[in-house]
């Protein structure tokens, strides 16, 4: 990125993908930059995602589409600026009949799905009639799919590769140093910064209330599990969940199978798990689906992490996936986001630093 070198000194509260992100692309300016995280770098949430990296195609359905066409863009980022630890994988939709208007619909989404990626787009989604034709799609219990393209990610070798970045940027980093006490004049514990920046997800509103700090928004406690099946599969899956509210991701992982996501509101982000009902859905979601059914002992591992989401709906499946940046004095505070779009946060913050 070029600009001019501000050489401030900046102290960003958080070491997920967001604050990394955003350290990485202010220490490129020029800027001192050092990072807070009171566990272990890009160890919570940031470790807890369905490892895609992607605009959000069923975003489409609550018409957010300008939140997709930035996380397309971001989406092409990753993938150019990291070739080693990710790739384009493609995504089958079972369908039962291509005569129908669920057909048409998923054709028109992934259409403009498509068309949002503009000269970024990862590839042509097909038409599969019949699967029997193709061994390795055919899997579930429907033999129709529609495909599309997304990013996917291996999180650990991009997590190692993006703390070798900030190491030779410069940058310091504390790790399990929890802040507890910060203002909006820069100061972060018993330090002094010329601009400080919270970026801890969601336990952004908890830091704020703890140190009196007034917030624009309010983050949504949204739990999303995921289970790891010893099972392989050799295409990506999205199909509906058995509560036909959401959709469910089925991607090989290693040699086995990454399953997720479930959403459920919570009291608190600290230490979420998987719990039996969400373990019982996520199974007979797949079961629904695919010819070899799976059951509890097939479970080889899981996880779970809460969202940073904006409360913007009432149906936790409609909370927008957008970000927010609210600037008070020496103090910006992002809402929301995810780790493709971490980019675009950083630069709008960058944005707000250069102008400052």
């Amino acid at each position: 990125m070029a600009g001019i070198p501000l050489n401030k000194n900046i102290g960003i509260i958080g070491g997920g993908i967001t604050g990394v992100i955003c350290a990485i692309f202010l220490a490129k300016e020029g800027n001192k930059v050092t990072i807070f995280e009171r566990k272990e770098l890009l160890g919570e949430t940031s470790s807890r995602t369905t490892k895609l990296l992607h605009g959000g195609i069923r975003y489409l359905e609550n018409l957010q589409l300008s939140e997709v066409k930035n996380g397309l863009n971001d989406r092409y980022w990753w993938l150019e600026n990291f070739p080693d630890n990710t790739k384009k994988i493609e995504i089958m939709i079972p369908f039962r009949s291509f005569i129908s208007l669920k057909f048409f619909k998923y054709l028109f989404g992934i259409k403009i799905y498509e068309f949002l990626s503009f000269t970024k787009k990862l590839g042509k989604g097909r038409i599969v009639i019949n699967s029997n034709k193709f061994q390795s799609i055919n899997q579930t219990k429907i033999s129709n799919y529609l495909s599309f393209f997304d990013g996917a990610m291996d999180d650990k070798l991009l997590g190692s590769k993006l703390k070798e970045q900030l190491r030779d940027l410069n940058v310091t980093i504390h790790e399990y140093c929890e802040v507890k006490n910060f203002n909006n004049r820069g100061q972060i514990n018993d330090l002094t910064f010329d601009q400080s920046i919270l970026a801890a997800g969601p336990w952004t509103n908890i830091l704020m209330k703890n140190n009196s700090i007034d917030s624009d928004k309010e983050i949504d406690f949204i739990k999303g599990s995921h289970l790891v099946i010893n099972k392989k599969i050799t295409n990506g899956f999205m199909f509906e969940g058995i509560c036909k509210t959401r959709y469910i991701f089925a991607l090989p992982y290693s040699d086995k199978t990454l399953l997720g996501t479930t959403e459920k509101r919570v009291n608190t982000p600290e230490d979420p798990y998987i719990e039996n009902d969400e373990k019982d859905y996520l199974i007979k979601s797949y079961n629904s689906i695919f010819i070899n059914s799976i059951k509890s002992t097939d479970i080889d591992s899981s996880f779970s992490g809460v969202r940073p989401l904006i409360k913007s709906a009432k149906n936790i499946h409609k909370s927008s996936r957008d970000f927010y940046v609210q600037q008070d004095d020496k103090l910006i505070s992002i809402f929301g986001g995810k780790w493709t779009t971490a980019p675009s946060i950083a630069r709008k913050v960058v944005t707000i630093i250069n102008n400052e």
